[in-house]
């Protein structure tokens, strides 16, 4: 069988599932975004068996702008469709992409009798608008209704749909998804055990005078940076903030350090695929933010990453959230409510007052980790999906 795992976000987990079915006999492409700014190329810094497709268009994609980005948007849509057909799949698993993008891309399907599994990643009918709501308060409710309308069609349309968790499900079923066409299969992490002196990380960035309180990833509109701001001001030079992200609130947070003369903020560009083992390693605490309305169509996926890390997590994140379930049932760590920053603060200080409950905390994080991200076990549960889709 010939099986294309389509990810817009070029993330890392994707690909483990796609050189596992491929270890597996089927025969695999793998497309992806190659135009983002904001998320590492990870896909493209792999050894892999399977088929690399990159689609890239003319321009890099511009998240911030937002006629802009519908007509980059478009454009993906149309170049990712003739990869996808071109690898002349048996089946498709799509994920991440943007709803203009994915109709086309199902709609092609349908049309090459081709069936089609939706990877539920977010509920961006519901995201748009939210985030939308500050930004056009007077058109936002009708573009959200419009996109919750798009997203809805295009759950029932496909032959499966998998969810990254249970609380998708209310969702799915007000959008009159068929139950037997429903799976729930959560998200993992992957990142190599570091094996060295995580010093040298840190040196290399000039950041080996405190510990290191990470947060790495996207810091989007889902996210709120100023949590990392009060932070630094908080902790003072008992730690050094460091922010590895790119796009609108890294530089907001880089013009923060300026305005508010901050020495123990550093902002670093995305690092290479090579490095990132290290740049965990090098950590004493990690941390994870996402919004309280975004804890209702949103899991911030770094979590799964930051239990491979074997480091202590601290998060803001709604207690609802998957996110937060999984910290505290790993025990890895503690979750705030995203707006309590005086308590996030805290929680800080006390895991830089006790370096052995941070070891204790990160050797949860990684057994947790290596018990729930056995590639085997996940790659049998996606077999089923594409037998059934197929059927």
């Amino acid at each position: 069988m010939r099986v294309l795992i389509h990810d817009f976000g070029a993330y890392a987990f994707p690909v483990t599932l796609s050189q596992a079915l491929q270890d597996r006999g089927y025969d695999v492409g793998h497309a992806y975004c190659d135009s983002l700014v904001t998320t590492p190329h990870n896909v493209c810094e792999r050894t892999v068996s399977f088929t690399s497709l990159p689609v890239q268009t003319s321009r890099p994609l511009n998240k911030y702008n937002l006629v802009q980005r519908w007509i980059q948007e478009q454009e993906y849509g149309r170049l990712a469709t003739r990869s996808i057909l071109n690898f002349n799949p048996d089946i498709v698993i799509s994920a991440n992409a943007p709803l203009n993008a994915q109709e086309r891309i199902l709609k092609s399907c349908k049309q090459s009798g081709i069936p089609f599994v939706f990877w539920l990643q977010d509920l961006i009918g519901l995201a748009t608008s939210r985030v939308l709501k500050s930004k056009l308060p007077l058109l936002s409710i009708a573009i959200g209704r419009y996109f919750q309308s798009l997203e809805g069609r295009l759950l029932r349309e496909s032959d499966a749909v998998i969810s990254i968790t249970e609380d998708f499900t209310p969702a799915l079923q007000k959008f009159g998804v068929l139950p037997d066409r429903c799976y729930v299969i959560e998200n993992w992490g992957t990142l190599d055990r570091f094996q060295g002196d995580p010093s040298m990380w840190a040196q290399k960035n000039k950041l080996n005078q405190h510990p290191i309180l990470l947060y790495a990833g996207t810091l989007s509109m889902k996210h709120n940076p100023a949590t990392l701001l009060h932070l630094a001001q908080q902790v003072g030079n008992r730690a050094q903030i460091v922010v590895v992200s790119q796009g609108a609130g890294a530089d907001w947070l880089t013009n923060a350090i300026g305005e508010h003369d901050l020495d123990n903020l550093t902002v670093l560009p995305y690092q290479e695929a090579g490095q990132l083992p290290a740049m965990y390693a090098s950590a004493r605490l990690l941390l994870v933010l996402l919004t309280e309305d975004a804890g209702q169509f949103s899991v911030p996926s770094k979590v799964l990453t930051c239990l491979c890390a074997g480091r202590p997590i601290l998060a803001a994140v709604p207690k609802e959230n998957l996110a937060a379930r999984i910290i505290q049932n790993s025990g890895a760590g503690f979750v705030i409510d995203p707006n309590d920053h005086i308590g996030f603060v805290r929680k800080a200080q006390l895991l830089l007052d006790k370096p052995e409950l941070c070891q204790t905390l990160g050797e949860s994080a990684r057994k947790w980790a290596d018990e729930q991200f056995e590639i085997g076990k996940i790659t049998d549960q996606f077999e089923h999906v594409l037998k059934q889709a197929s059927a």
